[in-house]
């Protein structure tokens, strides 16, 4: 039997892994309704280390959103006044703005996790929820976003090397 050496070391450098500055820096908000809720995420958050800004209802989070210069994680509750979950979700997705929504609500079905997806939140988790498993989803969301800025500042860079094409060459867009 022939048996090709495994090489756990990258061959080039353009296979390399993109190093990820996991941050508590980046910024949690949180759209909860309920009191209680609002409460219990708020303080596991601070007990992790970040700190939350937080939101009752989903108006008030697309407001924090948008004074938000950078990437950031949401944490949504479906069912809330004036806009819900999925609405907000819909927004963020429309806006453009780099966010990693995490649908935390009593709704599960699985149509209704398949709805918040398709709305556009990137995670889904059931109330009641194990507080392990939430900082996770966060701690993942925060991983995703850092290595989206990573390749958002290398493409960046490779376009500012990108050289004119000289003019007495035609240009035809596709």
């Amino acid at each position: 039997m022939n048996l090709i050496p495994f090489n756990p070391e990258p061959q080039s450098a353009a296979v390399a892994c993109i190093p990820v500055r996991l941050s508590t820096r980046i910024p949690i908000i949180i759209a909860e309704d309920d009191l209680i809720s609002r409460t219990l995420l708020t303080a596991l958050l601070r007990k992790a280390g970040y700190d939350p800004i937080v939101t009752r209802n989903g108006s008030d989070a697309m407001t924090a959103l948008r004074l938000q210069q950078k990437a950031c994680v949401a944490i949504v509750d479906w069912m809330m006044p004036e806009m819900d979950g999925a609405e907000v979700c819909r927004r963020i997705r429309a806006s453009g703005k780099l966010v990693h929504v995490i649908m935390l609500t009593a709704r599960d079905r699985k149509e209704d996790t398949i709805e918040a997806l398709d709305a556009g939140a990137d995670d889904y988790l059931v109330k009641p929820f194990d507080s392990g498993e939430l900082l996770a989803r966060v701690r993942g969301g925060m991983r995703t976003l850092e290595v989206q800025g990573v390749l958002t500042e290398r493409a960046d860079a490779l376009d500012r090397f990108r050289m004119p094409a000289p003019a007495h060459v035609m240009q035809i867009p596709l």
